[in-house]
């Protein structure tokens, strides 16, 4: 079974590193969606409780969770490998692998072991 580790970096980390960005309220694809360059529009543009759920399922009142819980930091090109804090592995297997990548690199980010992540 294939599985993919999440590399985790900061919103403010992408931006002390003046990475061109754009955010958006959901996946990018998915209309209607709101855009923006703006730092000081997160609060109004991203649900953080929502981000924070374990659960996020659709709602009555809510019909669009599942769609506002994929919102996205979109860089230009790529992110370098200095962006990154932390490697996230669902198993001790998949942490020895990430940690055999991140030494080819010379990559310092972490590499902890979550499994209850959603991957």
């Amino acid at each position: 079974r294939k599985t993919h580790s999440p590399w985790v970096t900061t919103i403010r980390q992408i931006a002390e590193l003046g990475l061109a960005r754009v955010y958006t309220d959901r996946n990018a694809v998915l209309r209607p969606v709101r855009f923006t360059i703006d730092d000081g529009e997160l609060d109004s543009l991203i649900d953080w409780d929502l981000m924070q759920a374990k659960m996020w399922a659709d709602t009555e009142a809510e019909p669009d969770r599942k769609q506002r819980r994929m919102a996205e930091c979109l860089v230009h090109e790529r992110v370098p490998g200095v962006a990154f804090t932390e490697v996230v592995a669902r198993t001790p297997d998949h942490e020895r692998r990430a940690r055999a990548v991140l030494d080819t690199v010379g990559a310092k980010a972490r590499v902890v072991v979550r499994p209850d992540w959603y991957f």
